[in-house]
């Protein structure tokens, strides 16, 4: 079979190893020979690479935005940082189960019905991350602030600050994350606390310490991998709330007392490849107990496949 299509992968070193990507471009070879694939650096403008590629349609898949590599020609796919707000309202118009949201204004009122008893606080900027900042306290306790008042190493100083309706996951507070290309899972894990949370009772100074997501840094967490039909569901559906953006790593929980699940955000920047970031592989899969992160879903087999089809479907 004639080779009538281009598919280049674009890693960025110290986010996704190459040795990844040329995996998923040797399973495209094998399953496709219609497409050749090529790995491309995005440090480097790849010149070579880019001449070559530039003679079929090609479809270019990056889990990040497109730095020094520059295509000349073809459909792209890149991740990109996207406000949390933004995320948010995109996901509930998609009509995606989210928690009730809104950015704290000086005007602001929370009503009871939608928001409960408790709400937590976070930063819309689309950077922060890891947790950080986000508070658990008391509807009645929301107060705007103005971006000068918060320290100087504060998101809440680069974007806004905003809500969301607390979801009670339990005693031991757990979420998932659910990594997905064009909306098919690749890797989907769960984090449950080993810490049982405070009551909800407990004074707001008290509140705002408690941690509403499972930490498993320090071995605070347990973590396990999941094949929850609706956990798996609900993650792939996010795709049609985001088409832009290839790469979700997606965090979902699940209320306690009615087992409803919700979306919480989409990480679409490109962060999250688990499989090779940084010091990620070693300590998830040592908190797994699994020697590898990809036979799960087969991920690099399933992503090829992926690829294919859209390769087929969209190179340009």
């Amino acid at each position: 079979m004639a080779i009538e299509r281009n598919l280049i992968l674009v890693h960025q070193p110290g986010c996704q190893d190459r040795r990844d990507f040329e995996a998923i471009a040797r399973n495209v070879s094998e399953l496709a020979p219609d497409i050749e694939a090529f790995v491309a650096s995005n440090e480097i403008p790849s010149s070579v690479t880019r001449r070559q590629a530039s003679r079929r349609p090609t479809l270019i898949f990056s889990p990040g935005n497109l730095i020094e590599f520059r295509p000349l020609r073809g459909k792209i796919y890149a991740g990109s940082p996207i406000p949390k707000l933004e995320q948010m309202s995109r996901l509930k118009s998609a009509g995606i189960s989210v928690p009730a949201f809104a950015e704290i204004t000086p005007d602001i009122v929370l009503s009871e019905g939608k928001f409960a008893s408790h709400v937590v606080v976070k930063p819309g900027f689309s950077l922060s991350s890891h947790g950080q900042d986000i508070t658990l306290m008391r509807r009645t306790s929301v107060s705007y602030r103005s971006r000068e008042s918060f320290p100087e190493d504060h998101p809440g100083r680069h974007g806004p600050m905003f809500v969301q309706r607390f979801v009670d996951t339990g005693l031991f507070v757990s979420h998932y994350r659910v990594l997905t290309l064009f909306g098919t899972p690749l890797l989907a894990y769960k984090n449950t606390s080993k810490i049982a949370r405070p009551p909800l009772d407990v004074s707001d100074e008290a509140l705002a310490l408690i941690a509403v997501k499972a930490r498993r840094r320090a071995s605070m967490a347990q973590t396990q991998l999941v094949h929850e039909a609706d956990v798996l569901a609900l993650a792939s559906s996010t795709y049609r709330a985001l088409p832009e953006i290839p790469l979700h790593g997606v965090d979902v929980i699940r209320e306690a007392t009615t087992g409803e699940l919700f979306v919480l955000e989409v990480n679409p920047g490109g962060n999250t490849w688990s499989f090779s970031k940084g010091d990620t592989p070693v300590r998830l899969k040592k908190a797994l107990g699994v020697d590898s992160l990809t036979e799960q879903f087969d991920a690099f087999t399933t992503a090829a496949r992926v690829l294919i089809e859209r390769t087929r479907a969209e190179a340009a």
